[in-house]
């Protein structure tokens, strides 16, 4: 047993003096190489596991209660009581993403007895960076319950039937995310990058470059998920709804019947089965200037603007010049073009026209999207000029990590570069950083599941 594993035990055996042997459970974190705000479209995305991960050692307990600690001091002890309705923490506070779990296990498996855990996490994965441990927190929950229930995971869940369970359940905590993270975080693999359709589930293993290596980079910007940034995050979900019903009521006056689109996605797919350009072709029928008040989008739906916020937007904050939903829905037809054309540059093991790619989504996810930030666009400039072949933002946006490929002979020179030009120069941290923490080289890792698995 490793070092760490054995210190978490022990640590569990400290905090938990009364409970039982733990069991240890993992889940890695992850990198979006491309395909960045798609998934909650339907459209593909192309992510890898990585080499972080949240571990979490655990023991059922007879009574209800669940018992949450973490080896980081940062996270307060906290504990409540697992039922069918278990009621939310404050914003922001970390034990709501083991209760997104429960609840949503509770619910599919209709739990009736609720049984308690003691449960102690330990984990390597960077918070706030967009490399997704909240999600990897969600998922080793998941696996934590499941196993205190007798059902392992591929036992009455697979694999492919938990991701999408999780992804819905996340939404507990308040974001309007898709289904990438649960789904990669799960169904991983070891040296292997996945290109992943949603609804249904596929996923499909391709090989990674063997002649360049993954780098993620800090900005310094935490990508949080709580308070304002929220709603910022959510204003992409939210107004992909928006995009979704216009073209949906698009389609019915042009074809003169009735149209029903669950996802945007569904116009690639089923019996639409548009090609890009036809896509493309209707999105600008639809939104012919660059940005839409939401009263020109009520009058264009035959509702009231009150129909939009109760149907689609909710609470979201509407610009005064209105929504940029031109813009949005082009960059979902240009990106799942990218994802598409990424899948096949792996295959065909062309790491330059994959790094063009990145570049592309990063323009696009800046321009197109709005979710970079300065320190985003700057650290993509560094990367560049320090010799990696694409270099973008992943994950959310504003902020986070930015992922790079680079070619494995300059990547001693690519990290002091980068420290040089973006940690020293840019940002002016004059005693330099913790480069392993902040300029990271990574490799695909195993999904989750039970540890030595």
């Amino acid at each position: 047993m490793s070092d760490g594993l054995s210190a978490l035990k022990e640590a569990f055996k400290t905090v938990y003096a009364e409970s039982g042997e733990p069991r240890i459970c993992r889940a890695p974190g992850r990198v979006n190489l491309i395909g960045e705000h798609t998934d909650y479209n339907g459209l593909p995305v192309l992510p890898m596991t990585i080499n972080r991960e949240i571990r979490i050692a655990f023991a059922p307990r007879r009574d209800g209660l669940v018992r949450l600690h973490n080896m980081d001091a940062a996270y307060a002890p906290c504990g409540f009581e697992n039922r069918a309705d278990i009621l939310h923490s404050a914003p922001g506070s970390w034990d709501n993403y083991c209760k997104a779990a429960l609840q949503g296990l509770n619910g599919c498996l209709e739990v009736t007895d609720f049984p308690g855990m003691d449960l102690l996490v330990m984990g390597t994965i960077p918070p706030a960076s967009g490399l997704s441990s909240s999600s990897a927190m969600v998922v080793a929950s998941a696996l934590a319950y499941l196993d205190c229930l007798g059902k392992p995971i591929n036992g009455d869940l697979s694999r492919l039937d938990l991701a999408p369970l999780l992804a819905r359940a996340e939404r507990y905590v308040g974001t309007q995310g898709g289904g990438m993270d649960q789904a990669i975080i799960l169904c991983g693999k070891a040296g292997r990058a996945c290109k992943i359709d949603f609804f249904p589930l596929r996923i499909e293993e391709v090989p990674l470059p063997k002649a360049c290596v993954v780098v993620l980079c800090d900005s310094m910007v935490k990508a949080e998920k709580t308070g304002a940034a929220l709603h910022r995050y959510n204003e992409g979900p939210l107004s992909c709804r928006l995009i979704r019903a216009m073209v949906e009521r698009q389609l019915e006056r042009d074809l003169d019947e009735e149209v029903r689109l669950e996802h945007l996605g569904d116009l690639w797919s089923g019996w639409l089965c548009m090609t890009d350009e036809e896509v493309a072709d209707l999105f600008d029928e639809v939104f012919p200037k660059p940005r839409t008040t939401i009263e020109e989008a009520a009058e264009f739906l035959g509702c009231t603007v009150g129909d939009i916020r109760e149907r689609w937007l909710g609470d979201l904050a509407a610009p005064e010049d209105g929504f940029p939903l031109k813009a949005r829905a082009r960059h979902q037809v240009t990106e799942r073009r990218r994802v598409e054309a990424a899948r096949d540059a792996l295959l065909a093991a062309d790491s330059r026209a994959l790094g063009e790619l990145m570049l592309a989504s990063h323009t696009s996810c800046a321009a197109d999207y709005g979710i970079s930030c300065p320190e985003l666009d700057r650290l993509v400039e560094v990367a560049l000029q320090c010799g990696a072949l694409g270099a973008r933002l992943t994950g959310a946006g504003f902020g986070g990590c930015t992922v790079n490929l680079v070619p494995a002979e300059i990547l001693e020179g690519f990290c002091i570069g980068v420290t040089e030009r973006y940690y020293d120069q840019y940002l002016g941290i004059s005693a330099g950083v913790d480069i392993p923490r902040c300029v990271m080289p990574v490799e695909a890792s195993p999904g989750a599941g039970p540890e030595g698995e």
